[in-house]
């Protein structure tokens, strides 16, 4: 709700008031206040003529800036691309140097994993392990109401991967002690 300060205030009452005090010889002090007032209220007149055209002028502006639709010049827009263009370029430089450089890593290892003796000697382990659980299970389901003799050949084979990795790893140690 907006309040109604478009109507002008009315100084008529307050210049006939200042015009009803009669200038005698007593009242010259009146008289100079009488002559103050009148300046007075032509100025506040003034000002309220400008008050109302200056809210006037702020109202027009806030309907055109509420309709104003801000834009980008074409020029702005070029430079916006092209920054954005150099980012790219900059970031596709940066993904093919690191390409490059894992490539030649790459061929350098000529084409081979590299992975440390005991591991290797561990896998080798666990698979001689597994395929002799295998065998085992075929030969224990060849009695197959003796479950007993599963869980001794489950735990043999338990035994055994664990001597062989133990050995593995006692072994590497002392290869590389020799070094």
């Amino acid at each position: 709700m907006k309040p109604n300060m478009k109507k002008k205030f009315d100084f008529s009452a307050e210049m006939n008031e200042a015009e009803s005090i009669k200038a005698t010889p007593k009242n010259e002090y009146l008289e100079e206040e009488k002559r103050l007032l009148d300046v007075n209220i032509k100025e506040l007149a003034s000002l309220n003529d400008n008050v109302y055209k200056l809210r006037t002028d702020v109202e027009n502006l806030s309907g055109s800036i509420r309709e104003c639709k801000p834009t980008i010049s074409e020029e702005m827009q070029k430079l916006a691309v092209e920054f954005g263009a150099t980012l790219l370029c900059n970031f596709l430089s940066q993904i093919e140097s690191k390409c490059k450089e894992a490539e030649r890593r790459m061929k350098k290892a000529d084409n081979v994993i590299h992975i440390p003796a005991t591991v290797f000697y561990i896998t080798i382990i666990i698979l001689v392990a597994l395929s002799s659980f295998f065998a085992s299970i075929i030969i224990a389901n060849a009695e197959i109401l003796h479950s007993a003799v599963i869980w001794k050949v489950t735990i043999g084979c338990i035994l055994m991967a664990t001597l062989g990795i133990g050995i593995a790893v006692a072994i590497q140690k002392f290869l590389d002690r020799g070094k």
